[in-house]
């Protein structure tokens, strides 16, 4: 959540004579994001001299990644080596509770309006989805606005095996992904959308285990109103065995997705979605990781990925798991190079569900994967263990002081959903064994979007733990929220699984990560200053 979504009111000092300035700084100091309309209230506080002017915030946008989709001219069409012998089934989630009116569902350039349907806590909706979507609701300025959209793809066999998904994003002017590949065999995509009415002029910085990688003058282009721009990083910036990529936007916010997809040989290697995660700070977690007890030098072991994009320095990595901290075995602490994207293998761990968190001395960006293998279908010509992976980006890590309020809308397509919960605790450094407790209390939304069930859910200062979403009887969406705990925040995510075309149970896999919930300001302070 940003800092102007906490605050409530920003003061704005205005000159006397220039009301104009006043309006634009006003503008300046609350965002586009939420400042709504200047009215005829203004002139009234400044003749009064300080005075509260309330504002209608604007209408919040998340922003869903197109469908997975092959690359153009990867499927030739052979009917025994066919890049797809079936189709890709695509599903879009939508939750909302919240909203001043009913909220909808539209294309990049907000034709086809597509409303929600109400129900008695949430307005809801899951259905195919074919096309990049955008969900728009309206803020209240006296309640929290809580609003959630996710897209997944599922393919069972061929090139594209694999659960894809991705929680939908709020245009912004910087994003960071982490997580891909462009070596041969493998295809990294990334969907550059802008959904407003302005063009927006984009500049890729791509990073690759070397450093920054020139891509010359394909790395800046345009993206039209209502439109999105595809652009193969396989092809910008080939032979990079590790991905990282800033996008900065002008003119215009935007949102991005990186589709991820591998071939080893003719044997798939796994599809996902990666989403944008935290920009550079100093530290950063990942929920959700699991691991099936690999070696340490097995290739399809869980890693971290790390990028300290502009200087030299260590980081900290710690591994919390269902037991409490866990030796990460030589690698706890890590040398980022300046525009290196660095890899931190997670092999070695006991099976289970673990979080990473990660503590640097200089802005770092991050993202973890891991794989879960197959088995392939009795009619298939191709020998070898296909696997799946799943993305999960780096996110900010909260302040023990705050509480953590946040939601996961569930497409269709998975068979299971399971809630990954981790009390990172506040005092990371120290070597002290983590002690205490969180709890966070877990609601389910159903179908028809009223809630079915809660549970509160005692998470262990330095642990991680599960809770199946069936638990609470969530069909629509997940909801976490939990009180400030002062020696640790709540980090959370879901974990999607399904079987594949041989029916093996969870040999697909994905990760949702969650949207905050998000408190609109409701008026700026202006105050009169009578000085030229």
């Amino acid at each position: 959540m940003s800092r102007l979504a906490r605050g409530g009111r920003v003061a704005v000092a205005v000159v006397s004579g220039l009301a104009v300035v006043g309006a634009l700084g006003a503008t300046a100091a609350v965002g586009d994001q939420w400042v709504g309309r200047w009215t005829g209230a203004t002139q009234a506080a400044l003749d009064a001299g300080t005075r509260e002017v309330p504002v209608e915030p604007a209408e919040l946008l998340s922003v869903c990644p197109p469908p997975v989709a092959l690359p153009d001219g990867a499927d030739v069409g052979d009917e025994e080596f066919g890049a797809a012998p079936v189709r890709t089934s695509s599903t879009l989630g939508a939750a909302v509770v919240g909203a001043t009116r009913l909220p909808g569902l539209s294309a990049l350039d907000a034709s086809d309006d597509d409303p929600l349907t109400e129900g008695p806590q949430a307005a809801v909706r899951v259905g195919a989805a074919d096309e990049a979507r955008v969900l728009r609701a309206q803020p209240s300025a006296a309640d929290p606005l809580r609003t959630s959209a996710a897209l997944a793809s599922l393919t069972t066999a061929g090139d594209l095996r694999g659960l894809a998904a991705a929680s939908c994003a709020t245009p912004a002017t910087s994003h960071w992904l982490v997580g891909g590949s462009s070596r041969v065999g493998s295809s990294a995509l990334l969907a550059v959308q802008n959904p407003s009415a302005r063009p927006a002029s984009v500049a890729l910085e791509v990073f690759g285990p070397s450093g920054p990688v020139a891509v010359g003058g394909q790395a800046a282009f345009t993206v039209a109103p209502g439109e999105q721009v595809v652009t193969r990083l396989d092809s910008l910036a080939p032979e990079q065995r590790r991905l990282a990529v800033h996008v900065q936007a002008t003119g215009a916010r935007v949102t991005t997705s990186l589709q991820s997809q591998g071939i080893d040989g003719l044997v798939p290697a796994g599809t996902d979605l990666v989403e944008a995660g935290a920009a550079p700070a100093g530290s950063l977690a990942v929920s959700g990781v699991v691991s099936r007890g690999e070696a340490t030098d097995d290739e399809h072991a869980a890693t971290m990925w790390l990028l300290a994009p502009d200087a030299t320095g260590t980081a900290d990595v710690s591994v919390y798991g269902p037991a409490g901290r866990v030796p990460l075995r030589g690698a706890e602490e890590v040398r980022l190079v300046a525009g290196e994207v660095v890899g931190v293998p997670l092999g070695g761990l006991d099976p289970g569900t673990y979080t990473v968190v990660v503590d640097a001395d200089v802005p770092v960006v991050g993202a973890a994967r891991f794989a879960v293998p197959g088995e392939q279908a009795e009619d298939d010509v191709v020998d070898g263990t296909p696997y799946d992976v799943a993305w999960s980006a780096g996110r900010a890590v909260g302040a023990p002081d705050a509480p953590t309020s946040g939601q996961v809308a569930l497409p269709r397509g998975a068979d299971g959903a399971t809630v990954v919960l981790a009390g990172v605790p506040a005092d990371r450094t120290s070597g002290a064994t983590p002690d205490g407790e969180v709890v966070a209390t877990v609601r389910g939304l159903d179908a028809d979007g009223a809630v079915a069930d809660q549970q509160e859910v005692t998470v262990p200062v330095g642990g991680t733990v599960e809770l199946a979403a069936d638990d609470v009887g969530a069909v629509a969406a997940v909801t976490v929220d939990s009180e400030a705990a002062g020696s640790a925040s709540v980090a959370w995510s879901v974990r999607l699984t399904a079987a594949d075309a041989a029916e093996t149970a969870e040999a697909l896999v994905a990760t949702l990560d969650p949207t905050p919930t998000v408190v609109a300001p409701g008026g700026v302070t202006v105050r009169r200053v009578d000085s030229w």
